[in-house]
């Protein structure tokens, strides 16, 4: 007798979660949980949009007729938010499919968070909002969705880019035109934020660090009472993340210090690594203090601190959740703690650079340094898929490498290091760490940190096509570097 989790599984029914994760889903009928959502008190969802069985037919020269019944089915796969967008009035199809791809198809969001079992979290976590702060939210969205959208193969085209950098600069008024009062505006800016920064990110790189530091200024007051919901951390975190990256090379003060709310939780972004965030903030605060003062006290007081903050990073563990061992695959395992012990390193390296230009005690440098490249590639052949979210551990450690065989496998494992999402980065990362490494090789004595080379100068022939308005945030020309 043919029993009923195999009729289900015949008739390709699998829920989101276990069809992204590529494992068998067990349940006796199409409405109830699965068996492993249930043991791991999931919410079993089955929203994705439905696919033939079978070898998918080519259709070449759609017409258009057929292309906008194909959108509109595909619009009604996903309910209630397909429901939602395909009745909104100010969508064109185009539009409403971006947002559909967005919301509804989990795959789209295989880069911006780190693991794919947090793909049906952050979808959620857009869709929340969408319905009371629409009018706010959607350029921002489209803007993100046209980014994702562009990471799919033959998903790029010379139109998608000026949508994305129309749909930007008009998220960008929407932004500037928000009125701070209480924590639900401030949870509003940072979910607008941080679907702006990522798309800037994305798309074009320049101007990410001032996205960040205006929504972190703006809803600081509410991030430091403690008055935003827990859910908006991760949000929190990413933007903090993206400005730390800047401020570390151009030797700047991040915006916010801030320390975890719920000690023991897996960020989408961060994993394990929140609780060093502080350190960085830190580590980016004593770097503009050695930049721009030169009194010797001043500087071995700094030094003191760097001594203290060495000693914490080197007894510092991860903090998991109860259960992590078991709720989490081996795979998701072995990448979030290879990702924490490079950012572990990463920090002891940079501790290092600050107290030793180039030229002395390279020895302990390049240990760290091959450390870290060797945690991302072991993890990356364990798992078979690159260690998420690592860009700034990656590119800490690739500055300190040597010899040409070393270097050129370096700028080849940057499309895997450096934040998928963002190509236009992994251009500018490659010639970054071509001029760096010229640099050591012909001064002496000095410092990756000092150098003249840093990476907006690849991007501003970029920028100088950009809408000017994109920018103006604090007077910042498009094609203006940081100083």
């Amino acid at each position: 007798m043919v029993s009923a989790t195999s009729l289900v599984r015949g008739v390709r029914t699998a829920c989101d979660r276990c069809y992204q994760l590529k494992e068998r889903c067990e349940r006796v009928s199409t409405t109830g949980s699965c068996e492993r959502c249930e043991r791991l008190g999931q919410v079993c969802l089955t929203v994705r949009p439905v696919r033939p069985i079978g070898r998918r037919a080519k259709h070449r020269g759609l017409s258009a007729q057929n292309t906008s019944t194909l959108s509109k089915c595909r619009l009604r796969s996903v309910d209630p938010i397909g429901s939602w967008i395909s009745n909104a009035p100010d969508l064109n199809l185009d539009e409403k499919e971006l947002i559909l791809s967005l919301l509804g198809d989990s795959q789209t969001l295989e880069y911006p968070v780190v693991s794919p079992r947090f793909q049906q979290a952050e979808q959620k976590s857009l869709a929340n909002p969408l319905q009371t702060a629409w009018p706010v939210l959607k350029d921002a969205y489209l803007a993100y969705a046209g980014v994702l959208k562009s990471l799919q193969p033959g998903g790029v085209s010379e139109t998608d880019d000026a949508s994305k950098l129309r749909y930007a600069t008009s998220a960008m008024e929407a932004l500037r035109s928000l009125t701070i009062t209480k924590a639900e505006d401030a949870e509003l800016c940072l979910t607008l934020g941080f679907a702006l920064a990522l798309s800037v990110y994305g798309a074009i790189g320049v101007g990410v660090a001032k996205i960040c530091h205006y929504c972190l200024s703006i809803t600081r007051p509410f991030i430091e009472a403690d008055t935003v919901g827990l859910e908006m951390e991760s949000r929190i975190s990413i933007l903090v993340l993206l400005e730390t990256m800047e401020c570390i090379v151009y030797r700047r003060t991040p915006t916010l210090r801030i320390e975890p709310r719920a000690p023991g939780i897996v960020d989408r972004h961060l994993g394990l690594c929140l609780s060093l965030l502080p350190c960085y903030y830190d580590l980016c605060s004593i770097s503009h203090s050695l930049a721009n003062h030169t009194s010797t006290t001043h500087t071995e007081l700094l030094h003191r601190q760097l001594e203290e903050i060495q000693a914490h990073v080197e007894k510092w563990q991860p903090s998991h959740p109860e259960g992590f061992l078991r709720e989490f695959s081996t795979s998701e395992v072995v990448q979030l703690l290879a990702q924490a012990r490079v950012y572990r390193l990463a920090a002891l390296l940079m501790i290092h650079r600050l107290r030793h230009p180039f030229g002395r005690k390279d020895g302990q440098a390049d240990i760290w340094s091959r450390e870290v490249m060797m945690e991302l590639e072991l993890a990356q052949r364990i798992s078979d898929h690159p260690v998420r979210f690592v860009a700034l551990p990656f590119i800490i450690a690739a500055v300190e490498i040597r010899g040409k065989t070393e270097r050129e496998k370096v700028l080849l494992n940057v499309n895997d290091y450096v934040d998928q999402l963002t190509p236009v980065v992994q251009k500018a990362t490659k010639t970054f760490l071509g001029r760096v490494w010229n640099e050591r090789d012909v001064l002496v004595n000095c410092s990756w940190l000092d150098s003249i080379h840093k990476p907006c100068v690849v991007l501003d022939s970029i920028g100088a096509m950009l809408p000017r308005d994109l920018f103006n945030m604090q007077g910042m020309a498009p094609n203006d570097c940081p100083k």
